[in-house]
């Protein structure tokens, strides 16, 4: 018996233009949806704040396709084929497939087997085997009949796999279509999956950079074939944040001034280039600078990283002694996603760093801490770390590991018996929780930070204990020790919410708790802080003139429940953290 079919594109046209059409603008035109934003990490390596929970509500998947209109061979409207002879079909061969197990092809094969069948009854196992594959994404596949004579009642139906043979993309400035073209290529197939294509293009909305994705899939010149047209808006990849915090230690003078300058787009890869200079009145200067480069399109990331603080002791009775410190860092980092979707991201990462510090006294060198040999201390250390990141629309959970290998290398300080130097062992662990309670929009923070080392550490390593972003009421760095436990809970009550002159204005009672000892050394009494108190929050992002900026500040009061002298009569000596910035562009 002899059986054809013809190829109808048209159909298959209007089947997939119609789909996307719908569809696609749903999902892809939605504002960006950063999920992914990458920790914010103090210069110790400590995360400092998380991202925020979604402004909306992800935009859910395409609805399975129950019944669409075959693309594949289909008949055109009102014709049916004609019913022509029976014949036994004692098997069956699916050919082509490289998405379904052949026990899931014989489950829709299965029962037309070893029955009398009809070219009306093979063009509905071809139905059958094509909405398989529709069912689960895959929009431009199916199956085709191919012209064949039937021997010995074995049925050969062969499945075209769809995939991407062009892909298209207009209105980007500050990105290259390379950056878009090599992301999208890891989910193109073949075969095409309209599923991991969205999840593709809404993956560009979360980061910096992509407002919104337009997207069309139109059909190539042969079965099976799309071409992908996109259309993106992006944002300025320009960022300019200037800002004022009382976040430093008051020996060297508390009050500190900040300017930042990013470019997240410096050659059109997503390379990022960010410099930020700060200073008080004992620190000039206070750089850091880095610049990251993503070598593949899985976000494999290359980071280079320096810092350098130098400061002179301010605080009275100590500053006619012209103390002083110049310190630096130089690092490198190689980063790597090992997982990714639109709401969780782990990621793994190996440092290599160099620190280096030199303190003098009355302008000779002078150690001040243990393992210090003539006011020098280096340390080189490598470091493995791991990164989680989940985060929806009312929640968002951060987890970091560190493990840090200190090493004799590159002039790294040494000494002989149990004095600190650079040769140690330590890892610091930090978990953050933030959820937003009900609709009222009061929202839960949590965080616990702990390191532990083996060895006693040298200052560039230890972990201090007191000020912001530890424990609240307590002058910065109050203790500065080798391990440390560090929690703090802070519930944050909406005021006003999305006003013209404030998104949002909060009221944030907390409880700060902190405790830092030594390894293999005294560690001097009182080593607990402990502290609770209320914050004030306030943002702005509506402001468009003279330029979009956005404006912040925040002011923290603890009361410190642990008795610890401090000296002088300044803000944070009196319990009170405070900062204001404002981000432009």
């Amino acid at each position: 018996m002899r059986l054809g079919c013809i190829w109808r594109g048209g159909l298959l046209i209007r089947y997939v233009l119609v789909l996307f059409a719908v569809q696609l603008p749903v999902v892809f035109t939605c504002s960006s949806l950063k999920a992914q934003e990458s920790l914010h990490l103090a210069p110790g390596g400590r995360i400092e704040e998380l991202p925020q929970p979604f402004p909306e509500a992800p935009q859910p998947a395409p609805p399975v396709i129950e019944q669409p209109t075959p693309p594949f061979a289909a008949p055109e409207s009102g014709e049916r084929p004609a019913p022509g002879p029976r014949f036994l079909a004692r098997e069956i061969k699916v050919s082509g497939s490289t998405v379904f197990s052949s026990e899931e092809i014989a489950k829709v094969t299965a029962p037309y087997l070893n029955l009398e069948l009809t070219s009306e009854d093979l063009e509905a196992l071809r139905r059958a085997l094509t909405i398989l594959y529709i069912n689960k994404g895959y929009i431009n596949s199916g199956a085709v009949i191919p012209d064949q004579t039937i021997v010995g009642g074995v049925v050969n139906i062969k499945i075209v796999e769809g995939k991407l043979t062009d892909i298209e993309v207009q209105g980007n400035k500050w990105l290259c279509s390379r950056y878009y073209l090599s992301r999208i290529a890891l989910d193109d197939g073949p075969p095409v999956n309209i599923y991991t294509l969205q999840q593709r293009l809404q993956l560009f909305q979360q980061g910096d950079l992509v407002q919104q994705v337009h997207a069309e899939l139109k059909p190539g010149l042969n079965p099976g074939e799309s071409e992908l047209n996109m259309q993106v808006e992006e944002r300025l990849p320009f960022a300019v944040t200037t800002g004022y915090n009382n976040y430093q230690s008051s020996t060297v003078g508390e009050n500190r001034g900040v300017v930042t300058l990013a470019d997240k787009s410096l050659t059109g890869h997503g390379d990022i280039l960010s410099f930020t200079y700060a200073g008080s009145e004992g620190v000039n200067p206070e750089i850091d600078t880095w610049y990251s480069f993503p070598i593949t399109a899985r976000d494999t990331t290359l980071i280079l990283h320096y810092q350098q603080n130098d400061y002179g002791v301010v605080q009275a009775p100590f500053n006619s002694l012209n103390v002083l410190s110049d310190s630096n860092m130089y690092g490198i980092t190689l980063r790597q996603p090992l997982y990714r979707s639109l709401s969780q991201e782990f990621a793994i990462a190996l440092s290599g760093e160099r620190l280096h510090d030199e303190t003098s006294l009355l302008g000779e060198p002078f150690s001040f801490s243990p393992g210090a040999t003539g006011g020098i201390s280096t340390v080189t250390a490598l470091r493995f770390s791991q990164e989680w990141l989940y985060r929806t629309q009312t929640e968002v959970l951060a987890a970091r590991s560190r493990f840090s290998f200190g090493i004799d290398a590159l002039g790294a300080t040494i000494n002989p018996g149990s004095l600190p130097d650079s040769r140690f062992f330590s890892w610091l662990g930090q978990f953050q929780w933030a959820r937003i309670l009900g609709e009222s929009g009061i929202q839960a923070v949590v965080r616990t930070d702990m390191q532990l080392s083996d060895d006693p550490l040298l200052p560039l390593e230890q972990i201090p204990v007191g000020g912001r972003y530890s424990v609240r009421g307590y002058p910065e760095n109050t203790f500065v020790r080798d391990n440390a436990v560090i929690s703090s809970m802070e519930v944050r009550f909406p005021l006003v919410r999305d006003k013209s002159w404030a998104d949002y204005l909060q009221l944030a009672p907390f409880v700060d708790f902190g405790q830092a000892w030594n390894t293999k050394e005294p560690t001097p009494p009182g080593d607990v802080l402990a502290s609770v108190g209320i914050g004030l929050r306030w943002a702005l992002t509506a402001l468009k003139k003279p330029f979009p900026m956005k404006p912040e500040f925040e002011i923290y009061w603890g009361y410190a429940l642990d008795n610890i002298a401090t000296s002088g009569n300044s803000l944070q000596a009196n319990g009170v953290h405070l900062q204001f910035t404002v981000t432009a562009f």
